[in-house]
């Protein structure tokens, strides 16, 4: 199986276009420099995954799609003819605009399987009408989850959160899902959770014997809400956990008997995108790697 982090940062990336924060102000000091020396420059979250021969599950459609597929060689269309499509699916965790404003633009393909909850296919149908605008385009053909696709099957846990801010409230399950891909002939299984409002036990369970895991590092902590307005704050806390603090993601990271550990959707407020600071250094001493943009993972069978 074959993984690759398409965008790490959280919506806007970074440079945030209207941010001038430490990490936004040294990203675009590294607008000349060659992508492998581009620390601090993140597009907006999303991965792709692949078992070996197969064609690739995306996983969230981010506004930066159509950078993030012209730098990977991978994501090229199938050699040997003029046109096609690198993509088996779709996959969303929710209906937020910085995971599904990339499905407008693969709109040129020949047809688009997306895989998402009710709450979010009826989302993307009425209030914000990806779907409906696709559909003059493409056939759209949805899978509920679970679902298989080739060899892989994809699975969703419910998180207790709220509807996108442009959905009416709703008590209705699966406006945001933890995502467990397995593959069948690897083996493998990852955890995709980009928005995690909480640790539960059915959480834990969900990602028990994952062999990676991509966890919710949005904002280290409270501190930097402070500049948002109340609402704004609320909205955050109540989708995303810090990584630090006693209630943080950190402190359960660190005794997670799992070999591959990420940070993924990483806001651009957050230290721990500069790779020398402290926040940065506890993160990797606790076992805990930071995603970034291009990285490749490789996750092989299990010997016999």
């Amino acid at each position: 199986m074959r993984l690759l982090v398409l965008g790490s940062g959280a919506g806007g990336g970074v440079p945030q276009w209207n941010c001038r924060c430490p990490n936004c102000t040294r990203a675009r000091e590294e607008r000349d420099l060659p992508p492998s020396r581009k620390s601090f420059r993140h597009t907006q979250a999303s991965i792709a995954i692949a078992e070996r021969g197969e064609r690739w599950l995306l996983v969230n459609a981010s506004p930066d799609l159509c950078s993030q597929f012209a730098d990977r060689a991978e994501l090229a269309p199938p050699e040997g003819s003029l046109r096609g499509s690198p993509l088996a699916a779709v996959a969303l965790t929710d209906g937020q605009i910085d995971h599904t404003t990339g499905l407008l633009f693969l709109r040129e393909g020949g047809e688009l399987t997306l895989v998402c909850t009710d709450p979010v296919w009826k989302s993307l149908g009425s209030t914000f009408p990806i779907v409906s605008i696709l559909g003059h385009f493409l056939p759209v053909r949805r899978l509920a989850y679970p679902a298989e696709l080739a060899s892989l099957i994809v699975e969703a846990l419910p998180l207790p959160a709220a509807p996108a801010p442009y959905d009416p409230p709703s008590n209705e399950s699966g406006h945001v899902v933890a995502l467990r891909i397995t593959g069948k002939k690897s083996g493998r299984r990852v955890v995709y959770a980009p928005g995690l409002p909480g640790v539960s036990r059915e959480f834990a369970d969900f990602v028990a014997g994952c062999d990676a895991l991509f966890v919710d590092g949005t904002f280290w902590s409270e501190e930097e809400l402070a500049p948002m307005n109340p609402e704004r704050q609320r909205s955050i806390l109540r989708s995303h956990l810090p990584v630090s603090g006693p209630g943080g993601t950190l402190a359960w990271l660190s005794g997670l008997p799992i070999r591959e550990k990420f940070y993924i959707h990483i806001n651009n407020t957050n230290p721990i995108l500069d790779p020398g600071s402290s926040p940065a250094k506890q993160v990797r001493e606790a076992g805990v790697q930071i995603a970034y943009d291009g990285m490749l993972l490789r996750l092989y069978p299990s010997p016999s």
